[in-house]
């Protein structure tokens, strides 16, 4: 698939993944379940991916579809409260029976009873505020975005872009990055270059928690630096922030929350 030119100005963009370990496959396979999801402040259905792990040479898709999914949210006050425990299973998709409305500074995490009563839990994460995008250049080929993040704590993002012509999509790709280093620059730029005429570019950019970000890079580290966001979530050996309840380990798979900002751009 096509590849893009991408960079941020205020930090590498795969800074803090070359600590992560690279995983042998020289091991005796251990069947786990694998979750993975992504809640936003995008009114809509929330969906939860639940899958069992194959050996590396097996191809197939091993979805769970008997579990219990369950959101829970907790406000300003610190009162929790059930969002739905309704979730319609489809191939390992879960996905909420009815609209869910996401309130930006509220935590949100989810817990998974397997058929045989096991509890997973996903560490409890805030929605954070959409990144605020302040300028757009738009040149021949290229697209120059200003956003910004309060200087008063750390930022993280997970940025996702997809290229579309005639409405095909045509290259994905996923960047973690931030801004650790030059925190006091309260405006980011990201560029993105090597576009062509008549192809549409979708630009998503998650304000995430620190533990989300971590996954996504361990993610990226393991799939190489260009990684096609198609094949994010196979089942490879990575944990996130979800915790098995019995053992009290955590697990393979993440459930994030992000703050959501999505722009189209047509060239």
């Amino acid at each position: 698939m096509k590849k893009l030119h991408i960079y941020i100005t205020f930090i590498s963009l795969f800074t803090f993944i070359s600590c992560v370990e690279d995983i042998s496959q020289d091991f005796e396979f251990k069947e786990q379940v694998f979750i993975s999801g992504l809640l936003t402040n995008e009114e809509g259905f929330v969906s939860v991916q639940v899958q069992k792990t194959v050996p590396v040479t097996d191809t197939t898709f091993s979805a769970v579809n008997d579990a219990q999914i369950s959101l829970f949210t907790r406000d300003a006050s610190d009162t929790v409260s059930l969002v739905s425990d309704s979730f319609i299973a489809d191939n390992g998709q879960y996905t909420s029976a009815e609209v869910i409305t996401p309130i930006i500074g509220n935590t949100y995490w989810i817990e998974v009873m397997l058929q045989d009563e096991t509890v997973l839990i996903s560490e409890k994460e805030i929605l954070r505020p959409p990144i605020p995008i302040t300028d757009m250049v738009k040149t021949d080929d290229s697209i120059r975005i200003t956003f910004t993040g309060p200087i008063d704590v750390q930022n993280f993002y997970l940025i996702q872009l997809e290229i579309l012509k005639d409405g095909v999509l045509i290259s994905d790709e996923l960047i973690v990055s931030n801004d650790r280093i030059i925190n006091e620059e309260e405006e980011k730029i990201l560029v993105i270059t090597g576009m062509n005429e008549g192809e549409t570019l979708r630009v998503d950019i998650s304000n995430i928690n620190f533990t989300t970000f971590q996954f996504y890079s361990n993610v990226i580290s393991n799939q190489g630096n260009e990684p096609e966001v198609s094949s994010l979530f196979l089942p490879v050996n990575l944990v996130g922030n979800i915790t098995n309840t019995v053992t009290d380990e955590l697990v393979l798979g993440n459930f994030g929350v992000a703050g959501l900002t999505a722009i189209t751009i047509d060239f």
